[in-house]
C-alpha cells in the first residue's frame, strides 16, 4: 500500500508526542458480523434470539437506527471501512474471489495511517478484500498484512462456524487461518485446540489476546466474524438456548448468540484491563440477511405488527436482503460505546455509514485525512459527543447491479441489471415517512426525481474520473 509518511509533515507536534502519553488516545475496535439483519438482533424487536450483550451495549452506548452497511455485500462493504471511500471508487462491487480482484495498493488504510503514528493494529477473522498468496489470486494478492496491520489472524473468505478444520470448503487448507502471513497447516490445526469449537471464540480469543499485550500504546482491531455466513456450523451448547425452535432456526439463532457471547468477552476484557473508558467500539454487520426470498416469515409486535423474521434472518419490517440497495439490504445493525465521550446513552436517527468510520476514527487520533483523495465518508464526532442537528452529505450506493442514492428524506434506487442505461427509471421514497418502502413516489414528483438523479450524476462522474486515476 502507499506509504502516509507525509503525513507526518501535515501533524502538529503535540499530536506526534502523544505516543508517549497514549492514555490520551482512544483505542479502537470495529467488529463487524457476516449477514446479520437489522431484525437479527433482540434490541431491534426480535422476539426469540438472544443478544444480551448487544443489547447491553445499546442500551449504555450510542446506538445509530440508521447505520447502513456501504454496501448490500460483503467485499464493497469492509472496503469502505478500511478507506473511508465508496467501493465503486476501488472498483470492488460485488463478492471477490481470491483471484478476481483486490484493494488498490494506491489506496490508504486506516491500519497504515494509524500504524505510522504509534497505534499497534490488528486484523482477526474475515478478509475478503485481496488473496494471500500468488498461487490462489495471481496479480490480486492484498492480504491485510500488506495493508497496514501489524498483527493478523485472517481468512479470505468464509470458513464453517465451528470446527472449522473438521471439513474444509472447496477451497482447501488456504481458505482457513493465516497468521502473519503464514498458512496454517490442516496437521497443525487438526492438533491445536485452541483451533477447535466455536470460530467465533477462535476469533475473539486471537483479538483479545493481541488487546492484552497492547499496555503502552493505544490499539485498532478490526474484529470480522465470519457468522452468520454460511456454511453455519453447530454449537450444541448454544443450540440448546434454542431447544423449541426448528432445526434451522436452532442453527441460525444460536450463531447469532455465538456472536453476542464473544461481544461479552470483549467487553468484559477491556474492563478488566481498564482499557473500556477510552476505547471506542463499534459493532455492525457488513450487509443485510441472505435470505434468497422471504420464505415463511413470521411476524412480530415490533414496528407496529411489521416485524418479520426467519430461519435464515430478519430485516425487520424493511425490504429487500443482501445484494438489494433497499433499506433491508443495507440498514444494519449500529453501535458505539465510547464510555470517555458518550456520557449519556441516547438513540439516532442520524444516517451513518461505514464509510464514516476511518474519517472518525483519525479526528479521534488528532490526526488529518490524507489530503489528496476524496472521501465519501464524514466524521460524526460532533454528532457522538452531542445531538448536533444538521443534514448529512448524501450517500451513494452502487453494487451488485443496484445503485441507490439517499439525500434525508429522500431516497432514489434503481436496477441496472440487464439493461441499458437509458432505460434506467429510478423510484423514490420518503424514508421518514415510509422507511419500509412501500409507496414509491417517482411518479407524483418528477421534478425531485431529476434533481436528484442529477446528484446521482454528477457524483458518479466524479466517481469514474478518481477510478481512472484523474
Amino acid at each position: 500500500m502507499r506509504t502516509v509518511a507525509f503525513l507526518v509533515a501535515l501533524v502538529p507536534a503535540f499530536v506526534l508526542l502523544e505516543n508517549t502519553r497514549a492514555d490520551n488516545r482512544p483505542n479502537m475496535i470495529f467488529v463487524m458480523s457476516d449477514d446479520q439483519g437489522w431484525g437479527d438482533v433482540a434490541y431491534n424487536g426480535h422476539p426469540i434470539l438472544k443478544t444480551p450483550h448487544l443489547d447491553s451495549m445499546a442500551e449504555s452506548g450510542l446506538r445509530f437506527d440508521r447505520f447502513y452497511a456501504g454496501a448490500s455485500v460483503c467485499s464493497p462493504t469492509r472496503a469502505s471501512c478500511l478507506t473511508g471511500r465508496n467501493n465503486w471508487r476501488m472498483d470492488i462491487n460485488g463478492p471477490l474471489a481470491p483471484d478476481e480482484g483486490h484493494l488498490p495498493a494506491t489506496e490508504i488504510t486506516l491500519a497504515e495511517v494509524l500504524t505510522e503514528h504509534g497505534y499497534a493494529t490488528g486484523h482477526f477473522g474475515k478478509w475478503h478484500v485481496g488473496g494471500f498468496d500468488a498461487e490462489t489470486a495471481g496479480p490480486h494478492v492484498m492480504p491485510p498484512w500488506h495493508a497496514g496491520f501489524q498483527e493478523c489472524f485472517s481468512t479470505h473468505n468464509v470458513l464453517r462456524t465451528f470446527n472449522p478444520y473438521n471439513k474444509l470448503g472447496k477451497g482447501g487448507i488456504k481458505a482457513c487461518y493465516w497468521h502473519n502471513g503464514r498458512n496454517i497447516p490442516l496437521t497443525e490445526a487438526q492438533q491445536e485446540a485452541s483451533l477447535r469449537g466455536d470460530d467465533a471464540a477462535i476469533v475473539m480469543n486471537k483479538a483479545i489476546t493481541f488487546i492484552q499485550q497492547q499496555s503502552n500504546k493505544p490499539f485498532l482491531a478490526f474484529i470480522w466474524f465470519h457468522n452468520v455466513h454460511t456454511p453455519l456450523g453447530k454449537n450444541p451448547d448454544l443450540m440448546a438456548q434454542y431447544s423449541g425452535c426448528s432445526d434451522q432456526e436452532q442453527i441460525y439463532f444460536s450463531n447469532i448468540t455465538a456472536v453476542d457471547k464473544q461481544i461479552g468477552r470483549l467487553r468484559a476484557a477491556l474492563r478488566e484491563c481498564n482499557l473500556a473508558n477510552n476505547t471506542m467500539l463499534w459493532f455492525t454487520s457488513d450487509n443485510g440477511p441472505n435470505l434468497k426470498g422471504k420464505k415463511n416469515p413470521k411476524i412480530a409486535i415490533a414496528q407496529n405488527g411489521k416485524f418479520t423474521y426467519t430461519a435464515l434472518g430478519s430485516t425487520g419490517a424493511f425490504r429487500g436482503w443482501k445484494r438489494d440497495c433497499y433499506e433491508g439490504g443495507l440498514r444494519v445493525p449500529g453501535i458505539l460505546e465510547w464510555p470517555s465521550r458518550i456520557k449519556k446513552p441516547r438513540r439516532t436517527d442520524f444516517p451513518a455509514v461505514t464509510s464514516d468510520y476511518f474519517p472518525t476514527a483519525l479526528a479521534a487520533a488528532g490526526l488529518p485525512l490524507p489530503d489528496n483523495r476524496t472521501y465519501d465518508g464524514i466524521n460524526l464526532l460532533p454528532i457522538i459527543e452531542q445531538e448536533v442537528i444538521y443534514k448529512r452529505p448524501p450517500i451513494g450506493f452502487h453494487c451488485n447491479g443496484m445503485e441507490a442514492w439517499t439525500s434525508t428524506p429522500y431516497k432514489i434506487i434503481r436496477s441496472i441489471k440487464n439493461k441499458k442505461r437509458e432505460d434506467l427509471d429510478w423510484e423514490l421514497y420518503d424514508l421518514i415517512q415510509d422507511p419500509f418502502e412501500e409507496h414509491n413516489l417517482a411518479t407524483s414528483k418528477p421534478a425531485l426525481v431529476k434533481k436528484m438523479a442529477a446528484e446521482f450524476d454528477k457524483w458518479a462522474a466524479a466517481v469514474q474520473m478518481d477510478k481512472s486515476g484523474n
